[in-house]
C-alpha cells in the first residue's frame, strides 16, 4: 500500500458478510463474502461466494439473508474460500462498516485454520459516518444511501454481495468529504481508532 496517494486516488477493498449468526467464538461461521476493489475513485473488481457452513441455518438467518440451505448445497467451505478471498484483497485496506462483526470473524477463521494474523488495514465505515455526521442519530446502511443519495433496493439489503457494492459507494463519498476537510492520505486517519480499527 502506498500512503503517499491521496484518499480518493488510493485502493481499497469494501466488503460484507452474511454469517450464521452473531458470535464466531460460539461456532457461528461465514456463508457469504461479497467484496468489491475500489481503484481511484471506481470499482474495478468483484469477489462473491458463497459458503457451506456445514450446518442448517436457522429460519431468522434465512428470513435476515434471503440465503437458504439449498442455496449453500455442495459450496466450498469458509477455509477455502477464505484463502482465496485474502488473495484477492493482498495487502490493500479492508472496508467494512460496522466493521468490528466483520473483522471479528475473519480472524477467527484465521486463528481456526492456522492462518497467521490478519495484517491489513480495516477501517469502519460505521465509525467514520458517526465522525463526519456527528449530529446525526442514524448511522446505519439503509440511512446512509438516503443521506447520500445512492440508489438502493432495500429488498437486496443483506446480501453481502449488494451491501459491499452500496457500502462502496457510501465510502468513496465520505472519502470526498475527508478531503475536503483536509485529510489528504490514510495516514491522516490513524488517529481515529474507531474509524481505523487496525494499522
Amino acid at each position: 500500500m502506498t500512503e503517499e496517494l491521496t484518499l480518493l486516488s488510493d485502493s481499497y477493498v469494501v466488503f460484507d458478510l452474511e454469517t450464521t449468526g452473531l458470535y464466531p467464538n460460539r461456532g457461528d461461521t461465514m456463508i457469504e463474502i461479497g467484496a468489491v476493489k475500489i481503484n481511484n475513485g471506481s470499482i474495478v473488481d468483484r469477489f462473491d461466494e458463497l459458503i457451506d457452513p456445514g450446518k442448517e441455518l436457522s429460519e431468522e438467518i434465512i428470513k435476515i439473508t434471503g440465503i437458504d440451505n439449498e442455496m449453500l448445497k455442495d459450496k466450498r467451505k469458509e477455509e477455502d474460500v477464505l484463502k482465496d478471498f485474502m488473495n484477492w484483497v493482498g495487502d490493500l485496506p479492508m472496508v467494512a462498516h460496522n466493521a468490528k462483526f466483520d473483522i471479528s470473524f475473519v480472524e477467527n477463521a484465521f486463528s481456526k485454520y492456522n492462518m497467521g494474523n490478519l495484517k491489513n488495514i480495516v477501517i469502519d465505515t460505521l465509525g467514520l459516518s458517526r465522525y463526519l455526521e456527528s449530529k446525526e442519530r442514524y448511522h446505519n446502511l439503509a440511512t446512509l444511501v438516503k443521506r447520500y443519495n445512492i440508489p438502493w433496493n432495500e429488498d437486496k439489503h443483506h446480501r453481502a454481495d449488494y451491501d459491499s457494492e452500496g457500502t462502496a459507494l457510501i465510502f468513496l463519498k465520505m472519502l470526498q468529504k475527508l478531503e475536503l476537510n483536509n485529510f489528504k492520505t490514510l495516514k491522516d486517519l490513524y488517529k481515529y481508532p474507531f474509524i481505523v480499527i487496525r494499522n
